[in-house]
């Protein structure tokens, strides 16, 4: 583990706090996972890509699904949890061969602060640009991500450009939950908007009439959508809430996931992803020296 004296002095002044080696519970080459733990909750977020990939209310199971085949190593992509997809969402446009879904989820994210209220843990990450970065993404920033831990999960990204021209940026909070079966999981929230099935070449838009449950290989970007959605499954209500993003992309490889290594024949029942995001038109523009944030709170009923 690697762990500077900064951080080390927060995980000391704050009790429920510590940073493990994830060979012990995933396996693999072996990342730093700071555990964040209080009478309400727990959650496990990997130090690369400030990457939750466990929250567990107390008395509850696990919300976020991770593959069993997901890959605990340096540079490599968690499959599973809350992804943080920035600076780009998807491919980066004329470039093919950058990483997918951007470089923020790759790079090792620092401690920066931590604090306990009530029953709530807050745990901030912050990530600046380097050397690596500018071989990708010329632009100076700050970003950090504040993570609450308690009852329910608040994800909190904010994203400084330092940068002296203006850029455009896409962003999404990627997350893929433990629905038990994906065939019986009913998404609500989304009657009325307009998606895009980015699973046909022409992208075309389609209106969403009631409520979505997915029966093949689906990826859709619904536009413009309410503040809250719920996943309903046969035992229970994950809730999600995101008051200042406009889209949510709902994916699930289905079979086709066979081809895809770190989920793995199968392995798709378990997951769907309903991921608050700002992408498509909704891609925000930032001024230099200007503030981006997207919020996004998870509970359980």
């Amino acid at each position: 583990m690697s762990v500077s004296q900064a951080e080390q002095q927060i995980l000391n002044s704050v009790p429920g706090l510590s940073i493990v080696s994830s060979v012990g519970r995933y396996g693999g080459a072996g990342l730093d996972l700071l555990t964040v733990e209080n009478p309400a909750g727990h959650a496990v977020i990997a130090l690369q890509g400030a990457h939750v990939v466990s929250f567990v209310p107390a008395a509850a199971k696990d919300v976020l699904w991770i593959s069993p085949n997901a890959v605990f190593a340096p540079g490599e992509a968690i499959r599973g949890g809350i992804p943080l997809c920035l600076p780009w969402f998807g491919a980066k446009p004329q470039e093919p061969d950058a990483p997918k879904h951007g470089f923020a989820r790759n790079e090792v994210w620092t401690l920066i602060e931590a604090s306990v209220e009530a029953d709530t843990t807050r745990v901030v990450l912050e990530l600046r640009d380097n050397a690596a970065s500018h071989a990708l993404w010329d632009h100076a920033f700050v970003y950090r991500l504040a993570v609450t831990v308690g009852k329910t999960l608040h994800l909190d990204l904010q994203i400084q450009h330092l940068g002296t021209t203006p850029q455009l940026h896409s962003v999404a909070l990627h997350t893929y939950f433990d629905v038990g079966d994906v065939t019986q999981a009913v998404i609500t929230g989304l009657d009325g908007t307009t998606y895009i099935d980015t699973t046909q070449d022409s992208k075309p838009r389609f209106a969403q009439t009631g409520a979505v449950q997915l029966s093949g290989p689906t990826d859709r970007v619904y536009l413009n959508v309410p503040q809250y959605q719920d996943i309903k499954t046969p035992d229970r209500t994950l809730k999600i809430d995101s008051q200042d993003t406009h889209c949510a992309v709902v994916w699930n490889a289905w079979h086709n996931a066979d081809k895809i290594a770190d989920i793995g024949p199968g392995n798709y029942v378990g997951y769907l992803c309903v991921e608050r995001a700002d992408a498509w038109e909704y891609s925000p523009t930032l001024q230099p020296g200007e503030t981006y944030r997207a919020s996004m709170t998870l509970s359980v009923a």
